[in-house]
């Protein structure tokens, strides 16, 4: 834990420390990326060493820190209580002397310059804050590709209004334009990312832990997305958030457009970083024989989105199935956004001709139950 602490330090000394980013006497809200009740050591949430090691810089710096994360699924005072609980962040809070958030309290906002999003449902402590630190978790994603900086400001939006969003979003582009627009409505001060120990294959809760030993850190969350992205060997414009971002203008999508300090990247660089089941239709999922043969890299890209959007495309989705250890207990079913699951007979049963692939009952089963499948000719074709 002391080396983790040195870790973060040594990230916010390089950009100034944190008293260039918090005055005497702010409330700071701290947001670790929560999605589960998971212990730390299955690489689920942000580690609670990481959060307590921001919470005494923030200290130190005058400020008052809160932790704050709305999970997906319920949102009350006890569920937060047993997510606090479960995933250390008591323990982080008493030994930074940080605050743990139990107000439920929600607004909507209006977003006026909003791509995706014209209004905004946010918890009240992200409102009420002087200074939100951002302190998601490394880890691979089933829609998005990567969930970094940009992704884990969806956990404040509140609770079960999630899935409404999903249901509205649901175009994986569309959905990436969403995040943008939260991003830049909450203008969060600092980005620290907890890559101690991350996530591969089917995250953001499903996929296996892998050591990774660093810390990153940004005033900005797109150059941080960019080198995270890059550290474990993917293409950055592959994740979908930072190629909307691109789409605006808001970053290249480059690494060597960032001004990197600290030790170099390729010294840090991490081989093999399996990617999870991904369902998106992009070139960068696909086989580079494929990719060449249906001229998505070059003048037919029309021609590929139209075999890809059909029956290819539907070989590509990963679609989702309740296995063996599915108890039945409805939760995927009282979550799915467009009410795509249904239980019989004590098994939940998933409508693929309903469902968005937004993965949403994979990502929250308390029981870990759900699996992503493609046909055999998707697996063959991706690999995966």
């Amino acid at each position: 834990m002391e080396r983790v602490e040195a870790a973060v330090r040594r990230a916010v000394d390089l950009l100034g420390g944190m008293g260039a980013y918090v005055r005497p006497g702010q409330r700071v809200l701290l947001k670790p990326n929560l999605v589960r009740p998971a212990p730390p050591e299955r690489a689920v949430s942000t580690h609670p060493a990481v959060v307590a090691a921001v919470a005494r810089l923030v200290a130190e710096a005058g400020g008052h820190a809160v932790i704050v994360e709305s999970p997906g699924g319920p949102y009350s005072s006890g569920v937060l209580r047993s997510l606090y609980r479960r995933t250390g962040m008591d323990r982080a809070a008493e030994a930074s002397g940080a605050e743990l958030n139990e107000d439920t309290s929600a607004q909507q906002v209006s977003l006026p310059e909003g791509v995706a999003l014209r209004r905004l449902d946010v918890v009240q402590p992200a409102l009420d804050a002087d200074v939100i630190i951002n302190l998601p978790k490394l880890k691979t994603h089933n829609l998005t590709t990567l969930t970094l900086a940009v992704k884990n400001l969806f956990g404040l939006v509140p609770g079960a209004t999630k899935i409404g969003y999903h249901a509205k979003l649901a175009d994986r582009a569309l959905f990436s334009q969403g995040m943008l627009d939260i991003l830049v409505y909450l203008r969060p001060t600092l980005h620290i990312m907890d890559a101690v120990l991350a996530m591969e294959g089917n995250g953001p809760s499903g996929g296996d832990p892998r050591q990774v030993s660093t810390v990153l850190a940004s005033p900005d969350a797109l150059a941080l997305d960019v080198a995270a992205a890059a550290l474990v060997g993917f293409d950055p414009l592959g994740v979908s958030t930072t190629a909307a971002a691109v789409e605006r203008g808001l970053t290249t999508g480059g690494v060597e457009d960032l001004d990197l300090l600290g030790e170099p990247l390729d010294e840090l660089r991490v081989a093999g970083f399996r990617r999870g089941i991904n369902a998106a239709v992009d070139p960068g999922l696909v086989p580079h024989w494929a990719v060449r043969f249906l001229g998505a890299d070059g003048e037919h890209q029309t021609l590929f989105q139209a075999v890809s959007t059909g029956w290819l495309g539907k070989q590509l989705v990963a679609y989702p199935r309740a296995g063996g250890a599915c108890t039945g207990c409805g939760f995927c079913t009282r979550h799915c956004p467009v009410n795509a699951i249904t239980v019989v007979d004590h098994r939940a049963r998933m409508d693929t001709r309903a469902c968005i692939r937004c993965y949403c009952c994979h990502e929250l089963c308390p029981e870990d139950a759900v699996e992503l499948r493609r046909t055999l000719l998707g697996r063959v074709l991706t690999g995966v």
